[in-house]
């Protein structure tokens, strides 16, 4: 499975790789993968949270149903 972590190291080594690059192209397209890389990793982190908190009880409504 793709963690974050690893998406973040690998969106890292593709800008380390696109500075020193000397072909124009291939460091925008460097920089693109890294960009998408990293969206990546903010879209598996917001879901994680999503799905924790729709596990969580909502306490309000926990509440109103002790009655």
């Amino acid at each position: 499975m793709l963690t974050p972590e690893f998406l973040r190291r690998q969106a890292e080594n593709c800008l380390r790789i696109a500075r020193s690059c000397f072909d124009l192209a291939s460091a925008e397209r460097l920089r693109l993968m890294a960009a998408e890389l990293s969206a990546k990793a903010l879209e598996i982190e917001e879901n994680r949270r999503y799905s924790r908190s729709a596990m969580r009880p909502d306490p309000a409504t926990s509440a109103s149903n002790d009655h």
